[in-house]
């Protein structure tokens, strides 16, 4: 029994596939809606912190993909009975904030889409028969709750419910995010056989193989924290390798770009790819063709001249990610990778970004508004400024007997203190000292690069200023409250300091996020502070029976605030509409079209070479600019290759 990509699968009851959905109550009253994470809230980043610190220590005594060398694979899922078009959608780091989560899961469902090109012309795209999520399925961190109201429940309320044999397939693979739990909550979501709305999901374990048509395959693979890849893992792959074909190209999901990490000091970052392609893909006479992935909350393209693309697509939720700092060109394998026996090294080029380098500097900006946008990080700082407030007026007192005489005395010795005494008295007692130690450490940490002197040099000079700053507050507070007499002026001084402290420090911090940008430096934090949630993308391919894979990128530049839920059945629809701002998708660039072969790159003299692909800059752009990406010819199945031994039994293997 056979059917084109968009209509009825073959009967799955046996194949281990999702079992028949139970009438649930209405999606939209079935989850709390979450705000975006705010990633300088004290709380989340120490709890953050605390759960990556433990999930990487376990994950080196207790990997659980170890562990899942005992569950069956089931094979993997064929989709190569297609006689017509076959869909597939890519989504990545998504499960954030509503907003965006919803607005793209919303987009995600419709059965068709018309995307604007440069030149206005309307390219309709189709829904997935399968969804492949790319890593970081969940924030801040996994668990059941956070899965549930960040991912499960907006998709549901996306895509309530469509008939058994029209549903779309769910695949995902992990990202460090997933991890952070161990791979529990994960595991619980897409490796038993569950629907998430109308999707349905179709893997036993982290990773999975993807039978498509015309001679394509598509790989998810589990790295975990960007480790080595498990033994059980490997087997599978190299199981599934045995159906490859001479000239069979592979569309690899993977959790990061490593392409682009191996540009940024970490020169060994691309070896587990570089290793798995070289090992399990090339003896078998295929290629990656196409690299997939997210991390990096934004849309990037680099291609290399023989037509192989590696596609960053990570804007599915999280908050956005800055573009201007990516390399116009990257060398993979690097040539300084002390890898043995790496490939050699192939060179790609930076073809489109989204948004724009003008567009994500002036963003950048947005960061100004922190005091206001993350009220707790600036009670944090004002606490700590006040803290010093206090030790300086110890420090600085004359001696008294009892409580009531030492609060006088401290406030008479910051009323009476010049700046130069009250910078004196920072470092006057064991208190100040140890609060100094806590404000320049913080800041050097902050900086992400404290093992390197250049980190340690920016931080040392941030916390300076950090104390520089407390200490003209505490000056300014004092001279408000000069008139206040005795123990008053103290009780004044403390919440002066921590108010006007707190927000003026939390600025600071914001000035010196801005300006560290310029330098290379906490790029991610600049935009992980403000939790930009538009500026959104997706992927949607498209196979054609004559082995033309085609790319298209979907953006969404303004993503809606408000929304109301829509009348009527639970299950007619998306159970959402947006009130301030209608979706109106567009293509990121025009259809990227790849052949399954590499292909030998014509000569062309420089005026012809091709301009880079623009992508939409501003949240009023409707319709993307830039040249046409053309494609080349896609050869036929090469001739006489024979059918490989299937990898699985037919009973064990997972079709449709």
């Amino acid at each position: 029994m056979t059917a084109t990509a968009d209509g009825p699968p073959p009967d799955v009851r046996t194949q281990g596939l999702a079992p028949p959905r139970v009438p649930a109550d209405d999606p939209a009253e079935s989850f709390e809606r979450q705000r975006g994470t705010r990633w300088l809230q004290p709380s989340l980043l120490l709890q953050t912190a605390l759960q990556a610190v433990i999930s990487g220590v376990l994950g080196q005594y207790n990997d659980k993909r170890e562990q899942m060398g005992d569950i069956d694979a089931q094979g993997y899922l064929d989709l190569s009975d297609a006689d017509g078009d076959l869909w597939v959608d890519y989504v990545s780091d998504t499960g954030d904030g509503f907003d965006a989560t919803y607005a793209v899961a919303a987009l995600l469902s419709r059965p068709a889409l018309e995307l604007a090109t440069p030149v206005g012309q309307p390219h309709p795209t189709r829904r997935g028969r399968l969804l492949v999520m790319g890593g970081d399925e969940c924030y801040p961190a996994a668990s059941v709750d956070e899965y549930e109201n960040r991912l499960i429940g907006p998709y549901r309320a996306a895509l309530p419910e469509v008939p058994d044999d029209e549903a779309p397939y769910l695949q995902a693979v992990p990202g460090n995010h997933d991890w952070y739990d161990g791979l529990t909550a994960f595991m619980r979501t897409f490796c038993q056989k569950r629907w998430i709305g109308g999707w349905r999901s179709a893997q036993a374990r982290s990773y999975f193989a993807t039978k498509l048509s015309a001679g394509w395959w598509l790989w998810g693979i589990d790295i975990q924290f960007d480790t080595y890849l498990d033994e059980a893992q490997l087997a599978y792959f190299k199981t599934v390798a045995r159906e490859l074909q001479p000239g069979d190209a592979i569309v690899l999901c993977t959790a990061k770009p490593s392409w682009v990490a191996a540009t940024d000091d970490d020169v060994e970052a691309y070896a587990t790819l570089d290793f798995f392609e070289r090992t399990v893909v090339r003896p078998r006479g295929a290629a990656v063709r196409l690299a997939l992935t997210g991390d990096r909350h934004h849309y990037s393209r680099y291609a290399a001249r023989d037509g192989a693309q590696k596609i960053t697509a990570g804007a599915g939720g999280a908050y956005l990610s800055p573009t201007h700092h990516l390399p116009p060109s990257i060398l993979v394998p690097p040539p300084e990778s002390r890898a043995r026996s790496k490939s050699p090294s192939t060179p790609y080029e930076r073809e489109a970004v989204y948004p724009d380098p003008a567009d994500s500097r002036r963003l950048g900006w947005g960061i100004l508004r922190l005091p206001l946008g993350t009220w707790t990080f600036a009670a944090l700082l004002g606490g700590l400024y006040a803290l010093l407030a206090l030790a300086v007026g110890a420090a600085l007192r004359e001696p008294a007997h009892g409580l009531l005489d030492d609060l006088r005395a401290m406030a008479a010795a910051l009323r009476d203190a010049s700046l130069a005494n009250l910078a004196g008295g920072l470092v006057n007692s064991v208190a100040g000292l140890v609060l100094c130690a806590v404000a320049l450490g913080g800041a050097i940490a902050f900086t992400k690069h404290a093992s390197q002197w250049r980190g340690r040099i920016v931080g040392l000079a941030h916390g300076l200023l950090h104390l520089a700053l407390a200490v003209a507050v505490i000056r300014l507070a004092t001279w408000l409250t000069a008139g206040v007499p005795g123990v008053w002026s103290l009780a004044l001084v403390v919440p002066l300091v921590f108010v006007v402290g707190g927000l003026l420090a939390a600025e600071l911090v914001a000035v010196y996020l801005l300006v560290a940008d310029r330098f290379g430096l906490n790029s991610n934090e600049l935009f992980a502070g403000q939790a930009i949630p538009d500026r959104r993308n997706f992927l949607r391919l498209r196979l054609q029976p004559d082995g033309t894979l085609t790319v298209y990128p979907v953006g969404l530049p303004r993503v809606p605030r408000r929304w109301r839920v829509r009348e009527g059945a639970p299950t007619d629809g998306e159970r959402f509409e947006a009130v301030d701002t209608p979706l109106a998708p567009v293509l990121i660039e025009p259809p990227i079209r790849i052949a399954r072969t590499p292909q030998a790159p014509a000569p062309q003299p420089p005026a012809a070479r091709r301009i880079p692909a623009q992508t939409v800059s501003t949240l009023d752009d409707a319709v993307p600019r830039g040249a046409p990406v053309t494609g080349s010819h896609v050869p036929p199945n090469p001739p006489g290759a024979s059918q490989a031994p299937p990898a699985f039994p037919a009973s064990e293997r997972t079709t449709s």
